[in-house]
């Protein structure tokens, strides 16, 4: 088993995926619904977290997401009220039935946006403090929700205000991921400055995490760095293990 110097978040889809992650030697989980991949991840069932967490040795983040992305050309993560009842419900029923461990590392990720008014997106600073409060002692991450905000440097001053533990990123939304957002995403680092761990996720695969770790990431000195993926097979089926233990060979160079 590779031991990484960065260390690998695999976003997963199912029980087997996250057990299957562990055992192949990933240092945390991102769990997401059973067969929510196309809908870019979403709440799992509290049955699924509470079956899965005794079983888990690493940390678990659990995505709080209520809907999938809405059609074009609305944009996503602007929720309704309705839909933000439903994250503030999960919260509270997952954090009450016990089965998140803040010792293990557990945490939420979860993202909500607004419109600024003149056509731009932002952090609905307000909600998002009011669930990451709601959350607490339980840490949360901020997911790519981050990625089209047209001022990254801003977009971390109001996560570290608003008290969320992480935040997910590909840097942007140009093609390619992390690997297209590269000089971005070294803007989002250095302005993080360790106030905030940055996962970067996005398009990450064995081919690529080399071109991410040399030059955005810095190498394994960054603070509060981590590399994420979903690992998925071409078919989007679950979890390629090959691609996992090749991004863990390709991390621990």
């Amino acid at each position: 088993m590779a031991h990484p110097k960065l260390p690998l978040e695999l976003a997963v889809f199912s029980p087997a995926d996250a057990l299957a992650a562990q055992t192949l030697g990933a240092s945390r989980i991102e769990l997401n619904a059973p067969g929510s991949y196309p809908s870019g991840g979403l709440t799992p069932p509290l049955a699924v977290l509470a079956a899965l967490s005794p079983q888990l040795r690493i940390p678990m983040r659990v995505m709080v997401r209520p809907r999938g992305p809405p059609a074009a050309p609305h944009p996503d993560f602007i929720y309704t009220s309705v839909e933000l009842d439903a994250m503030r419900a999960s919260v509270t029923e997952i954090k009450a039935s016990g089965a998140m461990d803040v010792a293990r590392g557990d945490g939420f990720v979860f993202g909500i946006l607004r419109s600024d008014g003149d056509g731009a997106l932002e952090i609905d600073e307000e909600k998002c403090a009011e669930l990451v409060e709601l959350a607490r002692p339980v840490p949360c991450v901020f997911h790519r929700a981050f990625d089209p905000l047209p001022d990254c440097e801003a977009g971390v001053d109001v996560l570290v205000r608003c008290g969320f533990a992480g935040l997910l990123t590909a840097g942007g939304v140009k093609g390619g991921g992390c690997v297209g957002n590269l000089t971005r995403l070294e803007r989002i680092y250095e302005r993080a400055g360790g106030r905030i761990e940055v996962v970067a996720g996005g398009g990450v695969r064995h081919r690529n995490v080399n071109a991410l770790t040399a030059s955005a990431l810095g190498g394994a000195e960054r603070r509060g760095t981590w590399v994420h993926s979903a690992a998925l097979k071409s078919d989007g089926s679950g979890m390629d293990e090959e691609e996992v233990q090749r991004l863990l060979t390709e991390l621990a160079k």
